[in-house]
């Protein structure tokens, strides 16, 4: 087999698996796994505050690369499910400073036990590798996904 055809080959399944892995991720986000809630956006606020105890709003909303519009609806929804606090800012009345509850720091300590079944055919190796396989790949479109971003 060619260059050519294995790059299709290769472009083919994996566009498979992307299918297949959404499909089975909505899945468990259905049935209300902690998963779920984790690898969305919503997951990447609460590790934005697991790393920064205390930030503005405004300041998260900038680390979360999105619209301020889509970011302060997942902030209420997490502070609706009693995963964040918000309270103005003691120093300015104006600003907003977003925390973990303690529900939000347990929420993130059991996703450290999530065991996704499809990587179970894979070694340790095989799995380090294709790790950083995907780095490799994920820094490659990274900037090209950015310029569609900055046109819009």
């Amino acid at each position: 087999m060619d260059e050519k055809q294995l790059n299709i080959d290769i472009t083919t399944n994996f566009m498979k698996y992307s299918d297949l892995l959404t499909l089975f991720l909505k899945e468990n986000i259905d049935k209300g796994s902690v998963f779920g809630v984790l690898n969305r956006g919503q997951g990447k606020i609460l590790s934005i505050l697991d790393q920064t105890p205390v930030i503005s709003q405004k300041d998260l909303v900038s680390q979360l690369d999105m619209r301020p519009q889509s970011a302060s609806e997942m902030i209420k929804k997490l502070e609706k499910k009693g995963f964040i606090e918000r309270y103005k800012s003691e120093e300015d009345q104006r600003v907003m400073m977003i925390t973990l509850t303690k529900a939000g720091k347990v929420v993130l300590n059991q996703n450290g036990d999530f065991q996704p079944v499809f990587l179970n055919v894979l070694t340790i190796e095989e799995k380090q590798q294709f790790n950083q396989i995907l780095g490799k790949l994920v820094s490659e479109i990274e900037p090209e996904v950015a310029k569609f971003r900055n046109k819009g």
